[in-house]
């Protein structure tokens, strides 16, 4: 597992259109081992879309591992564009798309884009309700 971690990121040091880090791993036997212990009554490969989500927030944490305690994660999308395989390395680039005030609401939507080997996996939009 690689990356680069940023420090602690208040509300206003988010810009929109701003690179915020990589997060580089390996779809080995232990990724997908992770997977099934959190769906334990899956069998045989992870959904798609299921893994895709997981590898986000995964790089989500990686990147920004310091965050004000009391953010809630109240939205997501996801644009699938293939399945990942095992073996192939995989790398998400996470980037701010915009911040938001509504009254004392700090909204932060933030973007995920992955490729697995040479070719796009996903991409990913999560919305973020960010404590002071």
């Amino acid at each position: 597992m690689g990356g680069s971690a940023v420090p602690m990121m208040l509300f206003e040091d988010f810009a929109a259109d701003t690179l915020l880090g990589h997060h580089v791993e390996t779809a080995d036997d232990a990724l997908f081992e992770q997977w099934h212990a959190v769906f334990p009554d899956r069998t045989g490969n992870p959904s798609p879309g299921g893994l895709a989500m997981a590898f986000a927030m995964r790089a989500y944490l990686t990147i920004l591992p310091e965050r004000p305690p009391g953010n809630i994660h109240a939205r997501q999308r996801l644009t699938l564009h293939k399945a990942v395989v095992r073996g192939e390395s995989i790398e998400a680039s996470l980037r701010c798309v915009g911040r938001e005030m509504r009254g004392d609401r700090r909204k932060v939507v933030l973007a995920v884009d992955a490729q697995a080997g040479t070719q796009p996996w996903f991409a990913a939009e999560m919305t973020i309700l960010w404590a002071r």
